[in-house]
């Protein structure tokens, strides 16, 4: 029993450093603000880069920002995304294709930190995920 016990330890371990960029985890603490209004009905994961998911209760309507590079953070819904309700998710690569929230001329105006990430979502309203 013991052996199993250390052998399913370590086939975790393995799993999450593997898949470090394309899992992410429930964050219960983060808050999401809507034009400066916090907003209850929504799910915020997040990975080990600090990428942030951001799901609404139903899963309906879903927001990715991730950080290709220090230049590069462009908000979008995910493509293809496997969730463990309330849980995790898991995107199918590093970085996960997504669709962009708008059309031409969309300005995401993104801001991203280790302690928020700021977008403007295909509304125009201002979203701010604080992961602090």
């Amino acid at each position: 029993m013991r052996k199993l016990l250390v052998v399913a330890l370590v086939l975790a371990v393995v799993v999450l450093v593997v898949f470090r960029q394309r899992l992410f985890l429930r964050d219960p603490i983060a808050k999401v603000e809507r034009n400066g209004q916090e907003q209850k009905e929504f799910r915020v994961y997040i990975n080990y880069f600090n990428d942030v998911l951001v799901e609404d209760l139903e899963g309906n309507r879903r927001f990715l920002v991730q950080a290709k590079d220090a230049e590069t953070v462009v908000p979008g819904s995910p493509l293809h995304l496997q969730c463990v309700r309330g849980m995790a998710c898991l995107t199918e690569s590093d970085y996960a294709p997504t669709v962009p929230l708008s059309g031409k001329g969309y300005a995401p105006q993104t801001e991203m930190t280790s302690a928020f990430v700021s977008f403007l979502d295909a509304d125009g309203s201002s979203l701010r995920v604080s992961l602090r």
